[in-house]
């Protein structure tokens, strides 16, 4: 035989050769047959992690219960003896949307309706994987959910709830890493936020008499968001003294006090009916998801304005955009509209009182 580096002839069946010492052969790790009941190991070099482990099929009614491939056998070894320990967890084979619905029956009771609204409508976005096992969905498939947003805001919605349902997937056993966290959110050029143009908050007004629209130039005269709006009741409004209190999110913006703009008497007619309407409980009982549909752009299109680029949010926008341009003073804008961002000298040591605000709301106009 010839050696298998120098070939030169050696005697057969060498284990060394005698001219370079390279071994020959190398010997076969010899592997214990696995016993009954064990489960199996089994290899296929087509794939890169080629070790294939399968749970012994005993344990679990009729049928192998795969477990994965691994890179070395000892990987593969090492997941029967964690199953065989400790069990399959009972949601084992956990589809990405039994996983979905387990964690939105605990997380969605704790809150608000903006963000149960949200993440619903981020669900939806996850339609093509919804039925992929659990054990099975890796980074991969929640990037290219991510790659299909075409804002920051969605992107970044979108990997929260991934990485949240993924972490109550951890906590129940299904998987043992979040590859939700590893998901690369796109960088996007950031864009200037609309405001309503003058043209269209006079189209506003033409039309005020639709409840629809009344709502519009709620939000756009006091700067609520539309999940503090959504949220007001009778209770929130004291029509006697000129304010609504409300708000969310931040702590700045909890509970806060809006005075109605007193130049604007329409507004106070829109919510002496709202609160005829409603008796008691909400002015608008109904989810932000529907007052956006039936109640915001349905009242744009009601007035024929194009709102390809109008959010619920550019009601507040326009409503510090008008505020600033009616000379309101920074540090009662900071108050009225719920923000904490201004300097630490206007948050801690300017107070205002209720007849200060009022008068600030006094600068508004129509």
């Amino acid at each position: 035989m010839k050696c298998i580096k120098c070939k030169k002839e050696i005697p057969d069946e060498s284990l060394y050769c005698n001219y370079c010492g390279k071994k020959q052969s190398a010997e076969k790790t010899k592997h214990r047959k696995r016993g009954h009941g064990t489960g199996t190991i089994s290899k296929d070099s087509r794939y890169k992690k080629p070790w294939i482990a399968h749970a012994p099929s005993t344990r679990y009614g009729n049928g192998r219960v795969y477990l994965g491939s691994y890179a070395t056998r000892n990987e593969a070894q090492a997941a029967i003896d964690d199953f065989l320990k400790n069990g399959r967890p009972e949601l084992y084979n956990a589809t990405l949307a039994d996983v979905y619905n387990l964690w939105s029956d605990t997380h969605y009771k704790r809150v608000s309706d903006s963000a149960v609204s949200l993440y619903s409508a981020m669900w939806k976005r996850f339609s093509e994987i919804q039925n992929i096992k659990m054990r099975d969905i890796r980074t991969a498939h929640f990037q290219e959910i991510v790659n299909k947003a075409t804002s920051k805001s969605a992107c970044d919605a979108i990997k929260a709830l991934a990485v949240m349902v993924s972490r109550c997937a951890m906590e129940n056993d299904i998987i043992n890493k979040n590859y939700a966290e590893f998901i690369k959110v796109p960088k996007f050029e950031k864009k200037e936020k609309r405001i309503f143009s003058k043209a269209e908050i006079e189209a506003l007004w033409e039309n005020s008499s639709d409840k629809r629209v009344q709502a519009i130039l709620m939000m756009i005269y006091t700067g609520f968001r539309i999940g503090e709006i959504t949220a007001l009741t009778v209770e929130s409004v004291d029509l006697d003294k000129g304010y609504i209190v409300g708000g969310e999110k931040t702590e700045a913006g909890k509970n806060r006090i809006v005075p109605i703009p007193p130049n604007i008497p329409e507004l106070t007619g829109f919510l002496r009916q709202w609160i005829s309407d409603a008796g008691q409980g909400r002015l608008f009982p109904m989810s932000v998801g529907k007052f956006r549909d039936d109640i915001f752009y349905a009242g744009l299109t009601y007035c024929r304005i194009n709102n390809d680029d109008l959010t619920p949010h550019c009601t507040r926008h326009t409503f510090a955009s008008l505020s600033a341009a009616a000379g309101m003073r920074p540090e009662n804008l900071q108050k009225i509209i719920g923000h904490s961002d201004y300097s630490t000298t206007a948050e801690i040591y300017i107070h205002q009182d209720l007849e200060t605000l009022l008068i600030e709301m006094g600068k508004i106009q129509k």
